[in-house]
């Protein structure tokens, strides 16, 4: 196979092309920073033909202005420089968006010949693109270096100050002829004066040095996502006849069929593609476990197989809502990112890849050649200059003089490699949660956290495409009804209190009626633990007018429901709970129907909430520390925690989810939860239970079921027994 390289990531300059803006950050511009004469520059050529002609420093201040905005129009020139601003802009391209700063160090006339001046100039080109984390690294491993470089050249009056580790500093000259019938200075320019050792015909070529990524990491320190090896699938064009249209549509074809992939589509895509272009069909993990195709691609006229590598969890499906894609955006990630993410530069697209890219990102190196093929003896030369910008400055010649190109770059840095992130995922967990979904037929979530500290230990999705378990948005049916009972616990009820559950009840014209199978020995009086633990709606439903809007709002809040989140993940999504509603819509929502939303991480921090005897805020991010918000005033507090788990166990003992009683270890608390909804005119629900065992709260979410006991109970059950081996629930 051949190595395959990719493209390193643009971040913030993009490799063989112009400057690009950071993600996330301002655009880069170029502002006119001119800075003049210092108070303490006398020039002392002043006197010598009187106050009549004025001295050259108005005109070097203006060049200097030019230098900085590139236009030129402001700057009188003599006859012979006429096209040379048009020459900067084409050799200046790759630098056209990087902010400069120009300083003018000194502007003296000639001791000899009145009609010369000289004009020495300092220019800075800020190349650091904007902030990342890892700036303040590079700064302050350039601090050092910098100041070396000053020191040794504090005695050279050509040498530049001592800038940033990412700016490109150094000092030029312009010359400048006295024009008697203008009554004014005119500047030679040329494009040595404004990058010295730039001849006519060069240009300045900018580069970035991919850094390398970080890893992200489990809550035991393992890598899960990191650099793995890839196997690129696909038709190399240079291979083929450029005039042969049905060679190149059969072979297309060909590669598709092998590669599994749209063979018209694939067809259209090679057409499209550049005469020597490789056209990429599929990547592959090339870890021994796939069955690579090699020698059947091979035997296919332009059929090449490419080795690569690509940040990969540890398979396909692997906590994807977690940890995200990292890749190029497709066209509609481009435009939808509102200038964020640029074609062809690779980026975190989704999940902690997204929400923590400059953290592991890191810092490109950045190189600058200069490029004079109009000079026989000239090629991508300069002085070498990557210890530091002030060595390269002192380095560089003044224009005009003679020099001596050597190859390399004329200013570089090192990368700065991107830093780790310690995810709060259990692998093992994960691979059981993983395991859950994959056996479901129907889009499914799962989620598992510490109520101790919030930690999330796994979150499984499934099918691709849906993000259920982190950020997918449903009623959450009667599991809400935690969040009722605190609501209508802290309105004076109490388990014990004897409440009305008839079979069904009229809010403003909604008859709400309880499930089928609901136990008729459940009906009318009952205890109001016995109306959770068999889920009565009309109990729930009821209370409509003892409970407000506002109270259930508060109590969604003090069990953790937020709508803002803060987790380490910015896709999270907890829930919605109006604080507003009326009628029948404030009716509905206090048995989890109505407009009330959650997601099963959402749910999951509820009953984390009532295991911990206080708000648990979930994290997915350890190192960095991630500062979550303090809990609420109204935060859930032990005793009232010590109701909900007292209500949540009669689900178990003797309501909707007696299965749980098989799973070994510490009594299991739960509460198991339907949410009718209608598609393409088809009554249907989603299915929900909630659970804690020991130190680990479960939400599980099935998009399409019978019901929360029926369908979830079950699987509930297994996942908890087979994370009781891991995780033991006492001791």
């Amino acid at each position: 196979m051949q190595k395959h390289q990719s493209a390193g990531r643009s971040h913030p300059l993009q490799p063989s092309s112009r400057a690009t803006r950071p993600h996330g950050g301002p655009r880069l511009g170029r502002p006119a920073a001119v800075l003049g004469l210092s108070a303490a520059l006398v020039l002392t050529a002043t006197g010598c033909f009187g106050d009549s002609r004025p001295a050259p420093q108005e005109t070097a201040t203006d060049l200097a202005g030019a230098i900085s905005s590139g236009d030129y129009s402001t700057v009188s020139l003599t006859p012979d420089s006429g096209d040379v601003p048009e020459q900067l802009t084409e050799a200046l391209a790759d630098l056209e968006d990087v902010d400069r700063t120009v300083t003018v160090a000194s502007a003296e006339v000639d001791g000899e010949d009145n009609d010369r001046a000289t004009a020495t100039l300092t220019v800075d080109w800020q190349l650091d693109g904007g902030d990342t984390e890892a700036d303040a690294d590079a700064d302050a491993e350039a601090g050092a270096s910098s100041s070396d470089a000053a020191e040794a050249s504090a005695d050279d009056e050509a040498s530049a100050g001592t800038g940033s580790e990412r700016t490109w500093s150094y000092r030029t000259t312009a010359e400048m002829q006295w024009d008697e019938e203008s009554q004014e200075w005119l500047v030679e320019l040329a494009p040595e004066t404004v990058v010295p050792q730039l001849a006519e015909g060069g240009t300045v070529s900018l580069t970035s040095v991919p850094a390398e990524r970080g890893s992200i990491l489990d809550g035991a320190g393992e890598e899960l996502m990191m650099e793995r090896d890839v196997a690129v699938l696909g038709l190399d064009k240079s291979h083929l006849e450029a005039d042969d249209p049905e060679a190149l549509s059969e072979a297309a074809r060909q590669v598709a069929e092998i590669a599994g992939v749209d063979e018209d589509a694939f067809v259209t895509q090679a057409e499209a593609a550049g005469e020597k272009a490789f056209v990429q069909a599929i990547t592959v993990r090339d870890n021994g476990d796939t069955e690579i195709p090699t020698d059947q691609l091979l035997a296919v006229p332009g059929g090449r197989v490419l080795e690569d590598t690509a940040v990969l969890a540890p398979t396909r499906a692997f906590a994807r809502d977690v940890l995200g894609t990292y890749g190029e955006p497709n066209a509609e990630q481009v435009e939808a990112s509102d200038g964020a993410l640029e074609a062809g530069v690779e980026v975190g697209l989704s999940g902690l890849q997204a929400s923590w890219e400059d953290h592991l990102a890191g810092l490109p190196g950045v190189q600058i050649t200069i490029d004079n093929p109009d000079q026989p003896d000239a090629g991508e030369s300069g002085p070498d200059s990557s210890s530091s910008p002030s060595a390269t400055a002192a380095a560089t010649p003044t224009a005009g003089a003679d020099t001596e190109e050597t190859d390399g770059p004329v200013f570089s840095t090192d990368p700065v490699p991107g830093q780790d992130l310690t995810s709060t995922l259990n692998r093992r967990v994960q691979e059981e949660a993983e395991a859950v979904v994959a056996a479901s037929d129907v889009p499914a979530g799962l989620v598992a956290l510490r109520p101790s500290d919030g930690q999330v230990l796994a979150a499984a999705s499934g099918p691709e495409g849906w993000p259920v378990a982190v950020s997918g948005s449903y009623a959450p049916g009667s599991t809400f009804k935690v969040v009722t009972a605190l609501a209508m616990l802290r309105s004076g009820t109490a388990p014990g209190d004897m409440v009305q559950c008839p079979e069904t009840l009229n809010v403003g014209g909604m008859v709400v009626g309880n499930y089928d199978d609901y136990p008729d020995a459940s009906v009318g009086e009952i205890p109001f633990s016995e109306a959770f633990a068999e889920s009565c709606n009309t109990v729930f439903v009821g209370a409509h007018e003892e409970v407000s809007a506002a109270d259930e709002a508060e109590a969604a809040e003090a069990l953790g429901l937020t709508t803002e989140p803060v987790t380490g993940l910015d896709s999270a999504f907890l829930g919605s709970v109006p604080d507003d509603s009326t009628g029948t819509e404030h009716a509905a929502n206090l048995f989890g129907q109505g407009v009330v939303e959650a997601s099963p991480l959402g749910m999951a921090t509820v009953a984390a909430s009532v295991a911990a005897g206080q708000t648990v805020r979930p994290l997915f991010v350890t190192d960095p520390t991630v500062e979550a918000p303090a809990a609420p005033e109204s935060g859930v507090t032990a005793e009232e925690s010590e109701l909900l788990q007292t209500l949540m166990s009669g689900v178990v003992e003797t309501g909707t989810a007696e299965m749980l009683q098989d799973v070994p270890g510490a009594p299991v608390l739960a509460k198991t939860g339907t949410a009718e909804f209608v598609a393409d005119g088809e009554d249907l629900a989603h299915t929900w239970l909630v659970a804690i065992h020991g130190d680990l709260a479960v939400a599980l979410f099935f998009n399409v079921g019978l019901g929360g006991g029926h369908d979830n109970g079950p699987v509930v059950r297994d996942f908890l027994t087979a994370v009781e081996e891991l995780i033991p629930s006492e001791g």
